[in-house]
């Protein structure tokens, strides 16, 4: 049968094509929107639960905290319009009045208690509960006044309270805990709008933001793992902002009309935990010693990063408090390395198996091999597990992962704590050493204020760990970002994505 042809249908069904080619081809769909590119995408977007990197620069822009940390450092009030200290372990919170989230649900005294309940939950097995373990009790004092209190007096309290993302109790109880870590709702400059897993995170402008609305009209999240597809991307005009781009692709970016590089002095410490506690030959302390001797860090430090990164004594700089200039960082030393698994009873190696991610990290992977082409240098026979990022979180928090991982942890407070804590403390977030002397140093440098005093705790603690060598100390690397020439953005050391202050030209 012969049809007519309908021009004003065919009009219609062209014009819906216009509309939705944004959505179904990926592209920016106004012209002050933002494309941020990284490396992976969240494993969740309830903030109760989940804090690794790529997740925590998601939802920052979503929710708010009592306390928030600047580009500089500083520690400003953020839902807390102020705050004081009541006790040397206990902190009051005056609420600023009139907040709503995203739902139109008023922030309340209530909402930070129900969140730090929460978190608490053992139902939902934070990975935030290790971080706020010394918080006591949360009491509502009025509408808008809470208080915490702690269980000892805790130096980087404050540090906490800026990351302590507030959740809506009404809108959680009513749509359940799975609902609410795929559609999240919460106070910040931008709103969720969908979550396309493995793909990308769609966010737009909340215009009744309590610090007034962002410049931009939003903000799309999208997960290439990739470094050169990251690159390739943001190359053809598809990105704004791509985190952790590769040192070798510096020159492109720079000599790109429409790219620039940015550069920020980094925090974020790579290294490669040693799980002494399965049984492997990583529970003899000189096998420990000789795969740090076996590494040529310099090598990998000028090879991969393009001489950009620092080497680190254990997990430190000289910017971290704690930092101990008496202790030199391991040399490279193969021969020495062997002497010391002979010593241990290993003349002829072993075999292991070392998990990584590919495109979290700055050349990870690359860095990776490397790692096992020297180990294999001395008889260490090492089998790489190249890990997606939740699989691998999953494994690492769960203490069921590979004997050696290769890992970073960011430390934007530049604070020995803030490494040792999480990654050689006995009952830390990441198993590496059991050592009760070492314990006992960071115990007392988390429970007293006094700076000088801190010091002395954590450089005697870098002694002990650079002895029992936990992990194969690295680097601290670089902060790389590729950049649009029309965004206007500050890369921070501390690696978070706050794009609430980003312009667009």
């Amino acid at each position: 049968m012969l049809r007519t042809f309908n021009f004003k249908s065919a009009a219609v069904f062209l014009f819906s094509l216009v509309l939705l080619f944004p959505v179904v081809f990926g592209v920016s769909g106004a012209d002050d929107e933002v494309v941020v590119i990284q490396g992976a995408g969240p494993t969740g977007l309830d903030p109760t639960v989940h804090r690794e990197g790529p997740t925590y620069n998601i939802t920052l822009n979503i929710f708010d905290s009592l306390l928030r940390r600047t580009a500089e450092g500083d520690i400003v009030p953020a839902l807390a319009k102020s705050y004081e200290r009541d006790t040397e372990t206990s902190w009051i919170f005056h609420l600023r009045e009139g907040v709503e989230f995203h739902n139109g649900e008023e922030l309340t005294a209530e909402a930070v208690k129900f969140t730090v309940n929460r978190i608490f939950d053992p139902e939902l097995k934070s990975t935030r509960a290790t971080d706020l373990e010394w918080i006591e009790s949360v009491e509502v004092l009025d509408e808008y006044t809470v208080k915490i209190t702690a269980n000892k007096v805790f130096a980087l309290a404050d540090h906490y309270f800026s990351e302590l993302q507030i959740v809506p109790p009404e809108y959680v109880k009513e749509v359940g805990d799975r609902e609410f870590n795929m559609n999240p709702v919460g106070t910040g400059p931008f709103e969720f709008v969908r979550w396309d897993q493995g793909n990308r995170v769609v966010l737009e402008r909340n215009d009744d933001y309590w610090a007034g609305p962002s410049e931009i009209s939003g903000v799309t999240f999208r997960f290439i793992s990739s470094a050169a597809s990251r690159v390739a991307t943001l190359l053809g005009g598809d990105a704004d902002l791509v985190a952790d781009v590769p040192v070798t692709s510096i020159d492109q970016i720079e000599n790109r009309a429409n790219t620039k590089l940015g550069v920020a002095t980094g925090s974020r410490v790579i290294f490669v935990g040693l799980d002494s506690v399965q049984e492997t030959p990583l529970e003899n302390v000189k096998v420990r010693q000789a795969l740090n001797y076996a590494v040529d860090k310099k090598a990998i430090i000028e090879n991969l990063l393009h001489g950009l990164a620092e080497q680190t004594v254990t997990l430190l700089t000289e910017k971290d408090l704690g930092f101990n200039p008496d202790v030199e960082p391991y040399g490279y030393d193969p021969e020495k390395a062997r002497e010391l698994l002979e010593e241990a009873g290993y003349p002829d190696g072993f075999e292991i198996e070392m998990a990584t991610l590919s495109g979290r990290y700055i050349n990870d992977e690359q860095v990776a091999q490397a790692i096992a082409g020297f180990l294999g240098e001395i008889g260490v026979e090492v089998k790489l597990q190249v890990l997606e990022f939740g699989a691998f979180n999953d494994k690492l928090f769960s203490k069921q992962i590979s004997p050696m991982f290769l890992v970073g942890w960011g430390n934007p407070v530049f604070d020995a704590s803030y490494v040792f804590d999480f990654i050689v403390r006995s009952d830390g977030l990441i198993r590496t050493i059991q050592n009760k002397e070492i314990d006992q140093l960071l115990q007392s440098g988390r429970t007293t204020t006094d700076q000088e005093k801190r010091e002395e705790y954590y450089q005697e603690a870098v002694e002990l760990v650079q002895e029992q060598a936990p992990c194969i100390f690295l680097y601290k690397q670089p902060v790389l970002y590729g950049m649009s020439d029309r965004l206007n953005w500050t890369p921070r050391s501390d690696e978070f994505l706050w794009m609430y202050d980003a312009t667009v030209e």
